[in-house]
């Protein structure tokens, strides 16, 4: 059992001082990839910092590092003032930066060396499901904290920090729809822009308007088969990247994405697999959004197995009423085919 899991129970939502952890962080720390990534990686991030900082590496040093926020706070004006630490439900006006709401910030990293006072926290006040990163900076001003802005999303600050490499999913559908795919034969690669222009240029039996099936392979190439075909059947029965239903539309001559989705109950894959289907799209030179535009979210039951999609963050299991796990699990085993 990791040390993130040692005093939580297994599917639920994690919580520090009432709020929910990003599923993404709960996910680095029980993987044991929620770590410190180097001196030079983190400069780059946070030029401003000078001195060496510790991540937090279990929920209870989470717990007890954000539980100082409230100390500082309730130690003196004088204190609160230099930190720029204050409550928002106490406050007359908005709490912004430079400033901290401690009721809405919890610590992800502190200070290695007692006295340096530095600190990297998730901000609350912009998102409840993927916070800002915000970090403490005494070199600018060095009479006075000012809180900055490190990355816009927790995701984002994850990334920049090179500790996301790209999960592989399996295919967890039908074993008999995986028993009737010939191994080696594959969905159309996609590396550049004229690739896909032959590409539907030759699909007859649909309007190249209409969504098409993809896959993202494990060397990170866009594969695209007609709609309605099994991604496993794209993939040619190996673990994908990415994969779901993609759209694109013609303008003067070129053509670029649309519309396109996470949605493949064969491999059920997360909406974090979103920057290994970008890079493929990027490497292609294909325009795409900045997201998934219809993002759905896999969880398997572990009480009946069934696999659910859940809708408006309601983790419950649609067949037998158990609840759902907060991160992905799809890889778990499912219910036997008879």
């Amino acid at each position: 059992m990791s040390r993130a899991t040692d005093t939580e129970h297994s599917g639920k939502p994690i919580r520090i001082r009432g709020l929910v952890l990003p599923t993404l962080l709960v996910q680095l720390l029980e993987t044991g990839q929620w770590r410190h990534p180097g001196d030079g990686v983190l400069h780059e991030v946070m030029p401003w910092f000078e001195d060496p900082l510790d991540f937090l590496s279990d929920y209870d040093e989470i717990r007890g590092e954000s539980r100082s926020l409230l100390h500082f706070l309730a130690a003196d004006e004088i204190t609160s003032e230099l930190f720029r630490l204050t409550r928002g439900s106490t406050a007359t006006a908005p709490v912004e930066l430079p400033w901290l709401d401690v009721e809405l910030a919890v610590l992800i990293a502190v200070n290695r060396h007692a006295g340096d006072d530095l600190a990297i926290a998730l901000d609350y006040r912009t998102s409840t499901s993927d916070p800002s990163v915000v970090a403490s900076d005494f070199v600018t001003d060095r009479r006075r904290c000012a809180w900055r802005t490190v990355a816009p999303t927790f995701s984002a600050f994850a990334a920049a920090l090179h500790l996301l490499g790209p999960r592989e999913y399996n295919y967890v559908g039908p074993a008999d729809i995986f028993d009737q795919v010939e191994q080696g034969h594959r969905g159309y690669a996609i590396t550049s822009h004229s690739d896909l222009a032959t590409w539907l240029t030759r699909q007859t039996a649909q309007p190249p308007e209409e969504p098409f099936t993809y896959v993202i392979d494990l060397a990170g190439t866009l594969r695209l088969a007609p709609q309605r075909s099994e991604h496993v059947a794209c993939a040619g029965r190996d673990p994908v990247l990415g994969a779901g239903e993609i759209t694109f539309a013609e303008d003067l001559g070129t053509w670029a994405v649309t519309e396109i989705s996470n949605q493949s109950t064969g491999y059920c894959p997360d909406p974090s697999s979103w920057p290994a289907v970008a890079a493929a799209l990027d490497r292609a030179g294909i325009d795409h959004p900045a997201e998934f535009t219809h993002p759905i979210v896999f969880r398997r039951c572990r009480r009946c197995r069934q696999r659910n999609i859940v809708k408006d963050d309601h983790f419950v299991c649609a067949v037998c009423g158990n609840a759902l796990p907060t991160t992905w699990n799809m890889d778990e085993p499912g219910i036997p085919l008879q």
